[in-house]
């Protein structure tokens, strides 16, 4: 078994002396957990819905989820290479090539949604390219997503929605705009929200949720195709394609294809609800980025309204401990609390105290620090903030 790569909850490797009905060798999707029988079930009815699709519409997957070793995996044909290697190596695709990939994405994700399953992930690394040159859009899946933590869940925010990163929201307005950020990343060669060097995550999620996606500018991409692209990552998702039926027709009639008629459906029970919020793993996302939200954010919370009663947050002076800084601090209420540690002349770090109202930081002999919390109600979509103190005479903004 050789080890290929390390996803958000899984780790691939070469299955051992295992081929396709092809002769090509198999790769094997293990799990960091073994799934419960309610999940395994709902894992196994959208597979199985897959399956039955991937019958007219080869960019789905099939196979289905099997135990080994107290985890489960999944197996499919090894691919040559994702969607994100591809124009890491070669750069943005040629326009006919996108058109033709997002005309075959925007299929299956049409029949997808018809039949009832979300992907719940969309994005070019999701996209892999078979042997054959055939892609095929893997991963698909509400139920593994709510089913295993991410190891890290800020891990791929320049795909997500705005409403999927803010509250879990998983819905096929998010599978539109994950394919918006596919069809970008294919003709400019970047994500929409490429990291910067020095931008700390608190930036980087503020840019994610409020600044506009910069326009397609090369100049042999229509303006058609540009502006459907635009269309499918507008920031509000009032304002966005929410149908991938709506993608298919616009790229259909740039191809000059004709209307493939209304999706097959496959019926049987929805493992998901429209416009549910997601499972555990994007919960934590969103709960990440209320405690990183800077304060005075105006992104509503489509959960719950505002608290009614003031909520106070106060940071004591902290106690200087030489290696250590012990912090404290009170609240009016219990909120999730963010150590924001500030040293002068260095980039700020944010430790999660979660629930707690003491925190020791280690520290530089002889530096300067400043530091502040911020605390938010899992339930409430509002940020609250203590004033900074210092300690070894550092002025604090």
């Amino acid at each position: 078994m050789t080890f290929l790569g390390r996803g958000p909850f899984a780790v691939v490797n070469t299955a051992v002396n295992t081929a396709t009905e092809s002769g090509y060798p198999v790769a094997e999707k293990t799990f960091d957990k073994s799934f419960d029988r309610r999940t395994l079930a709902a894992i196994r009815r959208d597979r199985d819905k897959l399956a039955q699709l991937a019958a007219t519409l080869p960019i789905l997957p099939t196979g289905l989820p099997e135990l080994r070793g107290g985890k489960h995996l999944l197996r499919m044909e090894l691919c040559a290479e994702s969607l994100t290697a591809r124009v890491r190596r070669t750069g943005a695709l040629e326009v006919q090539e996108v058109l033709e990939l997002g005309y075959g994405l925007a299929r299956a994700l049409t029949a997808a949604h018809a039949s009832g399953v979300l992907h719940g992930g969309v994005s070019p690394n999701n996209v892999l390219y078979r042997r054959s040159g055939q892609a095929v859009l893997s991963d698909f899946g509400v139920a593994i997503r709510q089913a295993v933590p991410r190891r890290d869940p800020l891990h791929g925010i320049e795909w997500m929605s705005p409403e999927t990163l803010q509250s879990g929201v998983l819905d096929e307005r998010a599978d539109v705009y994950g394919l918006g950020t596919l069809l970008y990343f294919a003709l400019t060669g970047d994500s929409p929200y490429p990291k910067r060097i020095g931008e700390s995550p608190i930036d980087r999620i503020a840019r994610v949720l409020k600044e506009p996606i910069p326009a397609v500018s090369r100049p042999d991409v229509p303006v058609e195709l540009a502006t459907a692209v635009a269309r499918m990552l507008a920031p509000a998702a009032v304002h966005r394609t929410d149908k991938a039926s709506t993608v298919v027709a616009k790229l259909g009639k740039m191809l000059s294809r004709p209307d493939p008629g209304p999706a097959v459906v496959v019926r049987g029970r929805r493992s998901w609800i429209p416009y549910a919020a997601g499972g555990a793993a994007t919960a934590a996302a969103a709960a990440v980025v209320w405690w990183m939200l800077p304060l005075g954010s105006d992104e509503p919370d489509p959960r719950s309204a505002a608290p009614q009663t003031p909520v106070t947050l106060d940071l004591a002076d902290p106690v200087d401990q030489g290696s250590e800084i012990m912090l404290r601090w009170e609240s009016s209420q219990a909120l999730d609390v963010t150590v924001v540690v500030m040293p002068v002349g260095g980039e700020p770090d944010y430790k999660q105290a979660r629930r707690e109202t003491t925190f020791k930081v280690t520290v530089e002999a002889g530096r300067q620090y400043c530091f502040k919390v911020r605390g938010t109600n899992a339930g409430v979509a509002q940020i609250f903030e203590s004033k900074p103190k210092p300690v070894r005479g550092a002025v604090c903004q």
